[in-house]
Order: structure tokens, then sequence, then C-alpha cells
């Protein structure tokens, strides 16, 4: 079904299909040889069904959404500590995507809570990249500085 991939994306009328596909109970592999998609993509959008229904499958991927802390903190330890599957974890805490809760597992054993806290994205405003640059140069001119006085007193 190479014809109606665009990109990554497949587009929205085979993604209505795998809809009704799973609105009946199949599961992915009936999903994948009935529209003739990969297994891992079909896997993919059962798990989103069963987590957030048709509206999951249809927008999957459109919109980066941003999850709070606790939410993060609830799912991570329901998988860890609790040792829910990852399935059972995007059902309970209503995460449509597979990769979402992997990731804040892989980063929490990593980093523990505060990788997992929501950063500042994009471009810092221009006052703050001018005062970090300000900083930089003192910085460096303070290690010339340390530098040269090192030379002068060999």
């Amino acid at each position: 079904m190479a014809e109606q991939k665009t990109g990554r994306a497949y587009d929205a009328k085979v993604r209505r299909q795998a809809v009704k596909v799973l609105a009946t109970g199949a599961g992915h592999r009936a999903l994948a040889s009935k529209l003739g998609i990969p297994d891992a993509t079909a896997r993919q959008w059962a798990r989103s069904y069963a987590a957030g229904g048709k509206v999951a499958v249809m927008n999957a991927g459109a919109t980066h959404r941003v999850y709070p802390f606790e939410l993060k903190l609830s799912a991570v330890k329901d998988r860890l500590e609790n040792g829910m599957s990852v399935r059972e974890v995007m059902i309970k805490h209503g995460i449509p995507s597979e990769s979402s809760v992997k990731t804040w597992c892989r980063q929490y054993r990593a980093h523990g809570e505060e990788a997992l806290v929501n950063k500042p994205r994009g471009v810092k405003p221009r006052h703050v990249r001018e005062q970090l640059e300000r900083e930089r140069s003192e910085a460096e001119r303070a290690e010339r500085e340390r530098a040269q006085g090192g030379q002068a007193e060999e």
C-alpha cells in the first residue's frame, strides 16, 4: 500500500480503515494483514486505539503534546515499579504514544525524576542569549588571565 503512504505518514483513508478494523475487536496482526501495513505500525495503532480511540489513530504524530511532570512520573512508576505493561500504562493514563512511555522510562532510569521535568523549548529570548554570551566571554577572559598568570610565575 505504498501509494497510500505519504513520506512517513499514512493518509487518512488508511487510518480510517484501521479504525474500522480495530473497532471490530481485531488485533494488530489481523490489522496488518488486512491493510497490508507493517506489523510494527499495526501494533502501534492498536495500542493507540486502546489508549485514545479513533482520535489517537487519526491524529497520531500530528501534534506534539506536552505532558505534565506528575503524569509522566506516575506512568513511569506504574511501568517500572508496579510491573504494568506499556499497553496497560498507555490505557490507564490516556497516552497514545508507546514511544513516549518508553522514552520516559529510559530517561528516568538514567537520570531520575529530574529527567521528566518539562524544559523550555525553542529559541531563547535575545536578552537571555546576550547574557549567556557575556557570561561565556567573562569566563574565557578569566581563564586566559589565569593561564597567563601561571606562565609568568614559572
